[in-house]
């Protein structure tokens, strides 16, 4: 079974192919927002229009195939920005009607949580930590379309949290790999900074306070002059060992709480090697395993679409052209047909 994946939900224009549990071709333009400081939606809708058709011929290029092969189709329905997911719908839907195929609808964020499964074949149930940019979700997976929302973030994502203050710091985006490697020949426990819901025995999020606190210890240091390399260094450690202690805390709960040993994380965030490293201790303390998807599979991409279709099918999801899209869309309202 061949299946086809499209991905334009915000900044990455991606197409893949996916046969039999291998990635037959995988293409993927990153578009760039630097000069807004994160990204332009009017701007993310031109670049997939403006690429889709290149990302498209090249992914038919590297794989041999034509879309006369297909046996599916999937495309990002939501959540993500308007323009972009309606540039990758009509196009899906337009290829769907003019080649007889099946398409189905993906969450995104139910792509991102079932890329597990092509990386390290994953049985249902397990537990499922999600942080991008803009989502922070804490989740039971009981199969393709079943989930039961543990926590969730209040305010702001993780993801949007390091993006603005790596922007503080005078970075680009996205921050992560950023304050990652800055924050190498830092030492975590330079600075203290506020370690978010503390006192809260949940498995909710907010990464508001921490975001506000950051900019102004920033701002506050900077009066006389730019951050020298090693303050920035130590700042940026002590800040990514905050948001790793309040991630383990809070999947400490969610663990005790459900009684899952199998957790998976995934999103954007996940590539980040040092909240990998720290979760994955705190899950094998606790008598339980982190599974992670490959880094390269964590960020948007549209081999995650490509797979997500595929588990629909296999599922016994139905197929439907008529979908509209969906710029909010809680993983909670999906249902298995």
């Amino acid at each position: 079974m061949l299946f086809l994946g499209i991905e334009s939900s915000c900044d990455e224009t991606a197409a893949a192919l996916v046969c039999h549990g291998r990635i037959l071709g995988h293409q993927i333009h990153r578009q760039d927002h630097r000069a807004f400081g994160g990204v332009m939606p009017q701007f993310a809708a031109r670049e997939h229009m403006a690429f889709l058709p290149h990302v498209m011929d090249a992914l038919w290029a590297e794989s041999g195939c034509g879309p006369q092969d297909l046996d599916g189709i999937g495309v990002t329905a939501g959540p993500g920005l308007v323009g972009g997911l309606l540039v990758g719908i009509l196009w899906a839907k337009g290829m769907a009607c003019r080649w007889n195929k099946p398409l189905w609808p993906v969450h995104h964020l139910e792509a991102h949580a079932l890329m597990a499964r092509y990386d390290c074949d994953v049985l249902f149930p397990y537990g499922l930590l999600l942080l991008s940019g803009g989502h922070c979700v804490m989740a039971e997976v009981s199969g393709v379309h079943q989930y039961k929302i543990l926590g969730q973030t209040y305010d702001d994502a993780a993801g949007e949290c390091i993006d603005k203050v790596a922007r503080a710091l005078g970075g680009p985006y996205p921050g992560g790999p950023f304050i990652q490697q800055c924050a190498e020949n830092g030492d975590p426990y330079a600075i203290t900074l506020p370690i978010p819901l503390h006192k809260e025995r949940s498995s909710s999020f907010s990464f508001s306070g921490l975001k506000t606190a950051c900019i102004q210890w920033i701002a506050k240091n900077q009066i006389n002059g730019p951050l020298s390399a090693s303050t920035k260094a130590d700042f940026c450690a002590s800040f990514q060992r905050t948001i790793a202690e309040t991630l383990c805390q809070r999947l400490q709960y969610a663990m005790i709480d459900s009684g899952l040993k199998h957790w998976v994380i995934s999103g954007g965030v996940a590539s980040n090697t040092y909240f990998r490293s720290r979760l994955h201790d705190l899950c094998h303390n606790l008598g339980g395993q982190l599974i992670a998807p490959k880094p390269e599979h964590c960020t948007d991409n549209g081999a995650m679409i490509a797979w997500a279709a595929a588990e629909y099918y296999a599922a016994g999801q139905k197929p439907d052209l008529f979908f509209p899209v969906r710029a909010h869309w809680p993983l909670d309202q999906l249902k298995p047909t």
